[in-house]
């Protein structure tokens, strides 16, 4: 996922009906959302971490992604994604196997 489809999910979620009400509820202006959509700007940790919040994922996995967008250098967008490979992998290891349903 990218940090869009997270903001995407919040707004779903919340059943929130505008980028104006998903910026209330993260306490950020809508001009803020806006520069997130447009590309002109990226969430930051704290953002990270409130929309984390607001959809029950785990923090790490959204400031991970978060980070990764913002990567300077290949180096360290490689170094964030291998964090968010080790969460994922971490979390897939929590849930249990689900068997298929009998029909």
């Amino acid at each position: 996922m990218n940090t869009l489809e997270y903001l995407d999910e919040a707004k779903n979620r919340l059943g929130l009906p505008s980028d104006y009400a998903l910026a209330k509820a993260l306490k950020v202006s809508q001009p803020t959302i806006s520069g997130y959509r447009a590309g002109r700007s990226r969430i930051d940790d704290d953002v990270a971490l409130k929309l984390a919040n607001l959809i029950g994922r785990d923090p790490l996995e959204v400031i991970a992604t978060a980070n990764i967008e913002r990567a300077k250098t290949p180096e360290m967008k490689a170094l964030w994604m291998g964090l968010l490979e080790k969460i994922s992998k971490s979390f897939d290891a929590l849930m249990p196997r689900r068997s298929p349903r009998l029909a």
